[in-house]
């Protein structure tokens, strides 16, 4: 039995073709998904989602993203305003370049891949055609219920039919072995499996391309859920691949990009080249019960059976008429391959010449650019050197013209000192001078105190009046002037010693 949780309708199904035209159904998703959520976050007075009634912020187009949250932009309809576009694609290339930037390296001894199916993969899909108008999603359910558990359920009533995701390839096998034909509410079900719209086809793949670096080359655009390569009945790769997104966005993402620019895989310059997966059923086929048989057509092709035509028929004629078109279409499309190969191959040529004088040139640049940090390198440690030499003249000179004001200062204190040494002794020998004068002078006065007594003089020789006064003095010996003439000559010598 399927799980209740499981196969809840509320989740949208991926985008797929109907049956008819091929028309889209992910914008009636979008309208059920927003039928169904958009009423959780009404208020009272039937506002918009995330507005108050009478609100005045909230009419002006602000909301708040939760109970105490910050404010929040709210678009024109009452919805959260959505992320420009540009910021989108910025920020996907950003880390597309980042998951680009891990893998760049060398790509060799990849891990083999996991074999095991994924559960709820895109592959297992199922188309269910020809409902009745009055079908409800339940009796789907029950219906569904009895094959394996299913995750999507998606029933489209104006147009009678549904898509349903089971969990696994076996599951859905199962429920079109079981269900196809099957009559319900008067109307016999058509079942076939669903094409995965998730999934590319990738051309022009080197020849050391395997599954394992296929799933580590397109991984960078969104998770992988199948990749694989294409053989022939021999093993050998066609040049062909096959890679199955979880997403259809990613699908669209890896197209885009490998549209715009170009995706190698590996060292050759080969860029792969990557379209929407074209899907063809070799399994069930054509079934009789599908064809219309109350179309005239119909019974007017089913008139004659199989047969061989006479040799010179009529319908001999135009059969050999169709078989030299066709034998011109592959002779054709035969030349046309061998020119594509000649072509191929010439590339390939060009190719390795065009890397050959890429990396001569890159050698050069590297040479170029390895002489030019040489010299550069060389114009620095001579300008170094110079201003080694600058400096260590620069420092020879302030020693020598500090040797030379050292020597000056030394010159200049000994001459100092000589010429005090010679005042010194000049000085010593004007006291010796003095000295030997004081003692001729003490010599030469003792007579005269003797006589001055006798002629009324005093002992110096000054004379005296009859008052007894000082007289003037005598012009016989004038010592204090000789004294003085002879102080006034030393005078500087006795005041500084």
């Amino acid at each position: 039995m399927a799980s209740p949780a499981r196969n809840s309708p509320n989740n949208p199904p991926d985008n797929v073709k109907t049956e008819d035209r091929g028309e889209d159904i992910q914008e009636h998703s979008n309208f059920e998904q927003n039928r169904r959520g958009g009423g959780r976050g009404r208020r009272r007075g039937g506002g918009p989602p995330f507005q108050r009634f009478n609100n005045p912020r909230g009419r002006r187009g602000f909301g708040r993203s939760g109970p105490g949250g910050p404010p929040r932009r709210l678009d024109d309809s009452g919805g959260p305003e959505q992320e420009p576009e540009i910021h989108k694609e910025s920020r996907f290339q950003d880390k597309l370049m980042d998951k680009l930037s891990q893998i760049s390296g060398p790509a060799v001894d990849l891990p083999p891949l996991d074999i095991i199916e994924k559960k709820f993969s895109g592959r297992n899909r199922l188309y269910i055609g020809n409902l009745s108008p009055d079908i409800t999603e339940a009796d789907l359910q029950d219906l569904l219920g009895k094959c394996g558990e299913f995750a999507e359920l998606f029933v489209n009533k104006e147009k009678n039919f549904a898509f349903v995701k089971f969990d696994y390839y076996a599951s859905c096998e199962r429920a079109k072995r079981e269900l196809d034909g099957q009559v319900l509410k008067g109307k016999n079900l058509k079942i076939r499996f669903a094409p995965n719209n998730a999934s590319i086809k990738v051309k022009n793949l080197a020849n050391f391309v395997s599954n394992e670096l296929l799933n580590y080359a397109f991984g960078v655009f969104g998770e992988v859920e199948r990749a694989i390569v294409c053989v022939d009945e021999r093993g050998k790769p066609t040049g062909e691949g096959i890679v199955e997104f979880a997403r259809k966005g990613y699908a669209l993402h890896a197209i885009r990009k490998c549209t715009e620019r170009c995706f190698f895989l590996t060292e050759s310059l080969r860029p792969v080249v990557v379209e929407p997966y074209e899907y063809t059923n070799d399994t069930d086929g054509f079934p009789e019960k599908y064809l219309p048989k109350r179309n005239p057509e119909y019974l007017k092709a089913r008139s004659k059976g199989p047969r061989l035509a006479e040799m010179s028929s009529f319908e001999h004629e135009y059969g050999l008429r169709w078989k030299q078109l066709l034998d011109l279409f592959a002779q054709k499309e035969e030349g046309l391959k061998k020119e594509l190969q000649m072509e191929m191959e010439k590339l390939e040529a060009q190719m390795e010449y065009a890397r050959y004088e890429h990396e001569t040139e890159m050698l050069r640049e590297e040479l170029r650019a390895r002489e030019l940090d040489r010299e550069r390198q060389k114009q620095e440690w001579e300008m170094k050197e110079r201003q080694v030499e600058e400096q260590r003249r620069r420092n020879e000179e302030q020693i020598r013209r500090q040797e030379e004001s050292l020597q000056a200062r030394m010159i200049h204190h000994d001459e100092e000192m000589r010429r005090r040494q010679q005042e010194n002794n000049l000085f010593m020998q004007a006291h010796q001078l003095h000295n030997i004068l004081d003692e001729q002078e003490q010599a030469f006065q003792k007579p005269e105190r003797f006589e001055s007594g006798m002629d009324g003089r005093d002992g110096y020789g000054d004379t005296k009046d009859e008052d007894g006064n000082m007289g003037q003095p005598s012009n016989s010996f004038r010592r204090d002037r000789w004294i003085t003439d002879r102080r006034d000559d030393f005078m500087p010598k006795r005041r500084r010693f």
